[in-house]
């Protein structure tokens, strides 16, 4: 009894010893009070958390704590004291991280509010915020009440920092934001069949997907099958955690490798197989005891995991951990193993999938003399990380890519980045995967937003169409809004198209003609021109308004919707209708070459009286918010594909409004999507640096080029070579889509305009 009473005086103690010390900060991270849904009622300190209140930890994504669907407004409330000695204090609260927007009170008094709530969303999901908490409304015990509205992808409070700070000490917090460590991405494995996320950090596979994209049809989302898989490993004296002392990529290949104390892993989904099916192999010396026990949360059921062993002639031995899904049943999936067992260890041996791999790279064309080792390095990423990303199953799907591995949002078909995936690809010399992306275009869902209703109005392309002006889904479907009156639609992947299908064109031509034979561009046009002509540039032809601009759909959705003005599409159409008049002139259609040569130059003529009128009103150093935004940063494509002369006012135009209007502050080489957009449009974007160094190798700037290819270059190389949407420019963090298949895209296309500009100065 006295031991217990001389602890209780020890802690109490310490308690009254911790009151007096000069407490500089408060942090409220921990489990918080939680509930979905929207009440203003929630914000009043008098209601008990202990009813109808859950309990998160924060910092933490709600996906990751039991609601994993919730999209829309959430509740947290946080309960606290503040310390004596910082009552009479200048107090701010800090926040990172909160997912998208937020309203934030005190004790039912609003101090803050970050982003926009619907209808008019922003999203600010990795601003800090600072709020000042008035000393007339705070007490000694306090609560603190978070209003969050989440567009999509995770939502919540999520990131490290959520404290109440003095005034007089927030340089502190900015040091560290500052000082923090670069964040590494996670790794990615995919074989086009199933897909996986590794963190290099911690050592574990953070998820596995049974399928590349977000659905599979609008009503049958794809899930998260496995989840924070870890290796232990244990020598008898107890299990001891696997921490790499360097991971990354096998050189090539898709294959996430990893070493650490004379053990090294291997982790891949069979290049070749149609199983559903992860490998981690570990390879150890012979006398090597330690045995591996694999840790993971099977979020699915119906797996069946097997181990095999295979002697090396070196003094190692492999250990095959074999953890095969499917999503119907216990049979299934047991057929499905035993199937792939019974071929033996050349199924799922690393030899096997290194071969797979090296057969595959064999097909790219690489230019060793032109490109640096860095540069290829990351070309070479480039490329695999897009296989990685094209759908390999059977079906109305397959060939089509995804636009980004994660978050599962973007895990979609985006038809513009994937034909342009395809355009890179042939320029690369590696035309089966775009040859696939083309089919599954000419077999997909169309039509659908041919004509549709809005309220006993009609919306739509108004014509018969081929490419989507929405997304498809993984049965290949065109995506269906929710409400019609909601849908966005976009006219960039039928130029795509166009510009995909001649590149296709001009890869066949070159080597047909390095084999010393002839090709026939005629018969390649003809087979391809009934759904090229009056599917496509027909639809774009028609499409220009009096104007001579591809405007968007005026429904009600409007323009300010669309993530790009119609002034792009405009400049794309321009350049594809060019590109059909001269597939007609190859195939004797005299009347469509000319129709589309008039089109082509209306589109141009377009974008160079709008150019134009802002030249005239002496404003081109210092564009509207209006005028920047019809000036997207894609604007460069103009001078890339002609369509206005690089050397010409306008030409300069459109490298002055990019550099004056887009380029991200105190940096070199980074511009931003829109300088007084959300918090993702003001973020770095590689894909933007290089399409505007494509622009100057265009107009012969080569070394302004060349600088901003090296930018980009640099950054994917801290980042294992992957090529992400966003990078923060403060702390060079990756966000949005990753890896980002427009961005990898660009970078081969990119890197190829590079080459040629220095094999023609040489």
């Amino acid at each position: 009894m006295r031991r217990v009473i001389f602890l209780f005086l020890f802690l109490l103690s310490l308690s009254f010893s911790a009151l007096g010390q000069d407490v500089t900060s408060i942090d409220l991270r921990g489990l918080a009070a939680f509930r979905p849904g929207d009440d203003d009622v929630w914000r009043s300190k008098y209601i008990d958390e202990e009813l109808e209140w859950s309990f998160l930890a924060v910092p933490g994504a709600w996906e990751e704590h039991g609601f994993p669907l919730l999209d829309g407004f959430a509740w947290y409330r946080v309960r606290f004291r503040i310390p004596v000695s910082m009552r009479n204090d200048s107090l701010l609260l800090v926040m990172s991280g909160v997912d998208d927007a937020d309203e934030t009170f005190l004790n039912g008094v609003m101090v803050g509010k970050t982003g926009g709530f619907p209808p008019a969303v922003r999203s600010e999901l990795r601003s800090l915020r600072v709020y000042p908490l008035p000393r007339f409304i705070r007490e000694e015990h306090n609560l603190l009440a978070v209003r969050v509205f989440d567009a999509g992808d995770q939502g919540g409070i999520t990131g490290s920092i959520f404290r109440i700070v003095r005034a007089d000490s927030m340089h502190r917090v900015l040091d560290e934001i500052v000082d923090a460590p670069r964040k590494r991405p996670p790794l990615f494995i995919s074989n086009g069949v199933m897909v996986s996320a590794w963190a290099s950090d911690s050592a574990t596979l953070l998820w596995s997907r049974p399928h590349l994209y977000d659905r599979i049809t609008p009503d049958l989302p794809t899930e998260t099958v496995l989840s924070g898989l870890s290796l232990d490993f244990d020598d008898g004296s107890g299990p001891m955690p696997f921490r790499p002392r360097r991971a990354g990529y096998i050189e090539g290949s898709g294959i996430v490798t990893a070493e650490a104390d004379g053990i090294e892993i291997f982790l891949y989904h069979p290049l070749r197989s149609s199983v559903r099916l992860l490998v981690l192999a570990v390879r150890q010396r012979d006398d090597d005891r330690r045995t591996a026990i694999l840790r993971f949360v099977m979020d699915r059921p119906y797996w069946r995991y097997e181990e095999r062993t295979q002697e090396q002639d070196d003094g190692t031995r492999f250990t095959y951990h074999l953890l095969a899904y499917h999503s119907c049943c216990t049979e299934l999936v047991d057929r499905d193993m035993e199937e792939f067992l019974e071929r033996g260890a050349e199924a799922w041996s690393l030899t096997t999938q290194l071969e797979a791999w090296r057969d595959e790279v064999a097909r790219t064309r690489y230019l060793p003399d032109v490109l640096s080792a860095d540069e290829q390095t990351v070309y070479r990423r480039a490329l695999v990380t897009m296989r990685q990303m094209q759908v390999r199953e059977a079906g109305a799907g397959e060939g089509q890519f995804v636009a980004a591995l994660q978050p599962p949002s973007k895990a979609a078909c985006d038809p513009a980045a994937m034909l342009l995936a395809a355009e890179a690809f042939c320029a690369a010399g590696w035309r089966e995967p775009a040859v696939a992306a083309l089919d599954f275009v000419r077999r997909a869902e169309h039509d659908r937003y041919k004509l549709f209703d809005v309220y006993g109005e009609e919306f739509g392309v108004g014509f018969p169409y081929l490419v989507t002006p929405s997304r498809y889904d993984g049965s290949g479907g065109e995506w269906q809004w929710t409400r019609a009156d909601a849908a966005v639609l976009r006219y960039e992947a039928m130029p795509r198209y166009i510009i995909a299908v001649d590149a296709l064109r001009e890869s066949l031509r070159q080597d047909v003609i390095a084999r010393g034979e002839d090709f026939s561009d005629s018969a390649f046009v003809a087979g391809e021109w009934p759904r090229l002509s009056a599917n496509v540039a027909d639809v774009l032809m028609y499409r220009l308004d009096s104007l001579g601009l591809l405007a968007q759909d005026d429904g009600p959705w409007g323009a300010p919707l669309s993530r790009l003005p119609g002034v792009y599409s405009t400049v794309l159409a321009s350049h594809a209708l060019r590109i059909a008049a001269r597939h007609a002139t190859l195939i004797g259609q005299d009347l469509k070459a000319f129709l589309y040569e008039e089109a082509a130059d209306r589109a141009a003529d377009a974008v160079q009286g709008l150019i134009d009128g802002v030249l005239a009103a002496d404003r081109a150093d210092s564009l509207s918010a209006l005028e920047m935004r019809l000036f997207h940063p894609l604007i460069t494509d103009a001078v890339t594909y002609a369509v206005v002369e690089a050397s010409s006012p306008a030409g300069r135009f459109v490298f002055d409004a990019v550099e004056s209007g887009f380029a991200i502050e105190d940096t070199s080489g980074l511009y931003r999507a829109e300088p007084g957009g959300d918090w993702m449009a003001r973020q770095s974007r590689p894909q933007l640096a290089l399409r505007l160094a494509r622009a100057y190798a265009a107009a012969g700037d080569l070394p302004r080029a060349e600088r901003l290819f090296a930018t980009v270059t640099r950054e994917a190389l801290r980042h294992d070579g992957l090529l992400s949407e966003l990078v923060d420019p403060v702390t060079g963090n990756c966000h949005g889509a990753l890896p980002s298949l427009g961005t990898s895209a660009d970078y081969v296309l990119t890197a190829e305009a590079i080459a040629r500009a220095r094999l023609a100065r040489r």
